[in-house]
């Protein structure tokens, strides 16, 4: 009798919250898909362009080629427009059709948006590369770009299968094919084990460099406010996209579980799956990304990479005389100059 009321007073359906409907859900989803898209143009324009604060920039800029930064605001854009689209569709019918389904949960959040995260954690892990890792971190260094890789791979392989069967599976409807599509199932299982390496890689990145900065010599020199404010500079951003990825995770591992308690249950109506799986861990990881990389690529200097930043502690062999902490050297510099200022003149 217990276990019977038990059950009775758990209901899989409400767990997401009350249900949207596609046009409440495309509207919402316009709107933040939109400002994306105005941003990852911008900020495309201003990667391929020589210009800045009005002035032409001739000497240091690398207006060729394609770099880690260009694509990834390559993917971002991508990834708007075509997210873009399926939103307007969205909206113009009130309905969730295939076409939608596709554009925005299989191609959009599927294959581009994991694909430009992946490529931002890249970029993180190759400006850490180039720090006196220890063993430890150098066998991160290593694994971690191929748990990436095969992650991609994984989720763009599992997308294809879904898009494949979602059109020939002899489905009737989304709703069908999400009640009663085992590759839909695997697909959810897949994003979400890809998401949560993808979290736990980035809060490593975000520990290393903690440690990394915590290290430099120059770091006890700085007041507590400017040490606060570059640690968090630095390290916001990687806590942010490894949370968001989380919650992403947690959301598909959630909806993968109600595919077995409760097949007949649109989880994926909610306002929780909207707001927890589609949103936040979309427009949050883009802008904390489109922040940590809103510098342009540099000319390469001899024997070092196009698009690599420079990098956070350089190696003592090849610059025994001169500073090896001068990025962040100028970073403390300006924070001490601008705690100077708001300081009385009798200090």
């Amino acid at each position: 009798m217990s276990g019977a009321v038990a059950g009775a007073q758990f209901d899989i359906s409400t767990v997401d919250g009350p249900a949207l409907t596609p046009r409440i859900s495309g509207i919402v989803g316009l709107c933040l898909t939109s400002f994306m898209w105005a941003i990852a143009s911008w900020r495309l324009l201003y990667h391929y362009s020589g210009w800045c604060h009005g002035k032409y920039e001739e000497e240091d800029i690398n207006h060729h080629g394609i770099s880690r930064k260009r694509l990834l605001h390559g993917l971002l854009w991508s990834a708007s427009v075509v997210e873009k689209i399926a939103y307007i569709y969205m909206v113009a019918t009130n309905s969730s059709s295939k076409l939608s389904y596709t554009l925005l949960d299989i191609i959009g959040r599927g294959v581009l948006e994991f694909s430009t995260f992946v490529i931002g954690t890249v970029h993180w892990l190759s400006i850490l590369s180039e720090t006196r890792a220890g063993g430890e971190d150098r066998l991160a260094f290593a694994l971690f770009p191929f748990i990436l890789a095969m992650a991609t791979v994984a989720v763009t392989a599992s997308s294809t299968a879904e898009a494949i069967a979602i059109f020939r599976g002899g489905y009737d409807s989304v709703d069908d094919f999400i009640a009663t599509s085992q590759v839909h199932r695997v697909s959810l299982l897949v994003d979400a084990l890809a998401y949560f390496a993808h979290a736990v890689i980035v809060a490593k990145c975000g520990c290393m460099v903690h440690r990394c900065i915590s290290s430099l010599p120059t770091f006890s020199q700085v007041g507590s406010h400017a040490k606060r404010n570059i640690v968090n500079k630095m390290i916001i951003p990687m806590v942010f996209c490894a949370l968001s990825y989380a919650l992403r995770a947690g959301w598909m591992a959630a909806d993968f579980a109600s595919q077995i308690i409760s097949p007949d249950t649109n989880f994926e109506s909610g306002v929780g799956w909207w707001v927890g799986c589609c949103w936040l861990p979309t427009i949050i990881p883009s802008i904390m990304l489109l922040y940590s990389i809103r510098k342009r690529d540099r000319v390469a200097e001899p024997g070092s990479m196009v698009g690599v930043a420079e990098p956070l502690v350089k190696s003592p062999e090849t610059e025994v005389l001169a500073n090896p902490f001068q990025s962040f050297q100028r970073t403390f510099q300006d924070f001490e100059e601008e705690e100077s200022a708001s300081l009385p003149s009798g200090r």
